[in-house]
């Protein structure tokens, strides 16, 4: 297909650079989960309360995500490029 024929709005843009989390393996993931995780606990150990320092729960609670995102991620296609090269 020539440029001339292409719609513009049908095109997929070129890829650019990704999210920093973009590169990161399931081990990077699991750290990110377990390091999140401990942030929580620290948090709740220490007794404040959500409503005073919310962003730091959110803050932790976004860490655990995206290790959750990235694990789980790079974990299926990983097992997705197994069943196909079989």
């Amino acid at each position: 297909m020539s440029d001339a024929q292409r719609d513009p709005e049908t095109d997929t843009p070129p890829a650019g650079p990704g999210p920093w989390w973009a590169g990161l393996g399931p081990v990077a993931g699991g750290v990110l989960v377990a390091c999140g995780g401990v942030l929580l606990l620290w948090l709740v150990l220490r007794g404040s309360g959500v409503e005073e320092h919310w962003a730091q729960y959110y803050g932790a609670a976004k860490v655990v995500a995206v290790g959750l995102v990235v694990a789980g991620t790079t974990l299926v296609a990983r097992r997705g490029g197994k069943r196909h090269a079989e």
